[in-house]
């Protein structure tokens, strides 16, 4: 039993069970000794066989040829003077092509010539040539049994057969002869005629690829501009939701001017009594017949004023009251943002930390019609004004 586990070095799980610890241990240095003495016998046949020798590989070795100068000599397609142009060698290649197949179409012409020996009777009698006679070959030819080969040279424009015939009569030569100078005219006339079909065949297809690559670059050309319009819509609209999003969240107006007068205005109703109270009565806001100026908006925050100069075009400007201060502010539409520029109200009208006073509201605005304000700004257009209760509010006794 013991040999054949040592053998198999396989002992059954069943037969491993039966076993104690001790027998157990006892197997397992007996199958151990038996795979160390079969790998030194294995060792000790591989250490008897001669070593095999090393295969050097050979390393390729490339040399070019030298030059004049010892540089490695370099041949550029279409530099030397008589190297052949692109358009040469394209002609060249479709000439051979050409040829190849008048020479196949001439071959088969020739086996139709060939099987009609059969036609004549007489044809069998001849020893000293393979063909038949240039009159039975006509008259082969005007058969109604060869109707449908004539049909089909005349499909193919081959040369015509009866000014080929004549050619041949002329000369005194045997028929295989004949058939050969036939055979060579005949290739030559279907070289140049399927050379020219392909010239006309290549033509086309420049024209439509000139024809697709045009129209390939109008269409995009139009996803360009289309392109560039959408990119120009999604700057817009980028820019306006910053500029939504700074409305939203203004606290406070440009710190660009301090307050001047002392205090400031309790709220909206206060602003508005102030309003009607004193600067009604100094027209500030209205002309001389006592109507509303196309600049005045009467009171509107900043954020409105804004809102309503966000789509007017530069140097667009509103007049309206102001919640920060007892007077007014100047809402200006600059090239990158709206500018809010305040005025003070007190015994005549003038810019915060400025000197330069005026009598009336009016005269201010005039006056920066044509001299720019202290941003360098000129007042160009009033913003149209929308309907605004408050603004009727205040124009109510």
């Amino acid at each position: 039993m013991l040999e054949q586990i040592l053998r198999d070095m396989y002992i059954d799980p069943e037969l491993l069970e039966l076993l104690d610890e001790t027998q157990k241990q006892t197997l397992y240095c007996k199958m151990r000794e038996e795979q160390v003495r079969r790998w030194k016998s294995w060792n000790d046949k591989l250490g008897d066989q001669p070593a095999k020798p090393k295969v050097t590989k050979k390393r390729k070795n490339v040399s070019f040829m030298k030059g004049v100068d010892g540089e490695p000599w370099v041949w550029v397609m279409g530099e030397h003077e008589n190297d052949k142009s692109i358009e040469e060698i394209l002609r060249e290649e479709a000439l051979e092509k050409a040829r190849q197949m008048a020479e196949i179409e001439t071959k088969e012409l020739r086996k139709k010539v060939e099987a009609m020996e059969c036609i004549s009777p007489k044809i069998t009698n001849l020893e000293e040539d393979i063909y038949c006679s240039i009159d039975e070959l006509r008259n082969s030819m005007n058969s109604s049994a060869n109707n449908s080969y004539q049909n089909k040279v005349n499909r193919h424009n081959f040369v015509n057969t009866k000014e080929v015939l004549q050619d041949i009569n002329r000369k005194p030569s045997k028929v295989s002869s004949r058939v050969a100078q036939w055979e060579i005219k005949l290739t030559e006339t279907r070289t140049s005629e399927i050379l020219k079909t392909m010239e006309k065949k290549n033509e086309k297809i420049a024209e439509e690829a000139e024809l697709a690559a045009k129209k390939h670059n109008e269409l995009w050309l139009e996803q360009e501009k289309k392109a560039k319009v959408a990119e120009q819509q999604i700057r817009e609209i980028a820019r306006r939701a910053r500029e939504e999003h700074r409305l939203s969240t203004a606290l406070d107006i440009d710190a660009n001017y301090s307050i001047v007068n002392s205090g400031v205005p309790p709220g909206k109703q206060a602003v508005v009594e102030w309003y009607k109270k004193y600067e009604k009565a100094r027209m500030a806001g209205l002309d001389s017949d006592g109507n509303l100026q196309n600049w005045f908006h009467g009171l509107i925050t900043r954020t409105e004023a804004e809102k309503l100069l966000l789509d007017q075009p530069h140097g667009t400007f509103l007049v309206r009251l102001s919640e920060r201060v007892w007077g007014y502010a100047i809402s200006y539409r600059a090239k990158e943002k709206c500018k809010h520029y305040l005025i003070n109200a007190s015994q005549k009208y003038k810019f915060a930390q400025s000197t330069l006073e005026y009598n009336t509201l009016g005269d201010l605005i005039s006056n920066h019609f044509n001299q720019p304000l202290t941003g360098g700004e000129k007042l160009l257009h009033p913003c149209p004004r929308i309907s605004n209760t408050a603004l009727d509010d205040l124009m109510k006794v």
